[in-house]
């Protein structure tokens, strides 16, 4: 459905917008495959499901991988003068990759429901500072993304002439 025919001026639902195509990882996957896709298909997160309805656990992003690259509180506080080493950080990249996607993904998921109204989506994203949510049914099963891009296109591409 093109975004010029969703949008009349009401109360537009999620389930108008969203992408039902989307990648998504699992819990048992490694960093390694995980960011494969998230760097190879350019996106900035994946939504991490489990099971054949694929059952909303969690979500992994870039940031996520890169900062287990980083010490923690507890490794600066032991030994300050070596955990400002940023290329011994680097080093960190390939035992980072052989981590499962569990033990780095976001436990708690930021999610949008099908039955809610575009801008609450909006909304959400901004106050969260993400740019995409996966879209949920009532079972928290992924049926897939909606964008910060679908939600413009589908408010204001009926106001330009001519665009389709």
């Amino acid at each position: 459905m093109l975004a010029s025919q969703v949008y009349n001026g009401t109360n537009v639902k999620v389930k108008n917008i969203f992408k039902k195509k989307f990648v998504s990882t699992t819990p048992n996957a490694t960093i390694y495959e995980a960011a494969k896709i998230i760097f190879g298909e350019h996106h900035s997160g994946l939504p991490v499901v489990e099971g054949k309805y694929k059952k909303l656990v969690g979500f992994i992003t870039e940031q996520d991988i890169t900062s287990e690259m980083f010490p923690s509180i507890k490794d600066i506080m032991e030994d300050y003068v070596h955990e400002r080493d940023f290329e011994a950080m680097e080093k960190k990249v390939i035992p980072v990759l052989a981590k499962k996607v569990k033990d780095v993904m976001s436990k708690r998921v930021i999610y949008i429901h099908l039955e809610d109204p575009i801008l609450k989506a909006e909304s959400v994203m901004k106050i969260k500072d993400v740019s995409r949510l996966p879209v949920v049914d009532d079972k928290k099963h992924v049926l897939g993304i909606v964008s910060k891009g679908d939600i413009f296109r589908a408010l204001v591409s009926p106001k330009i002439r001519g665009f389709k």
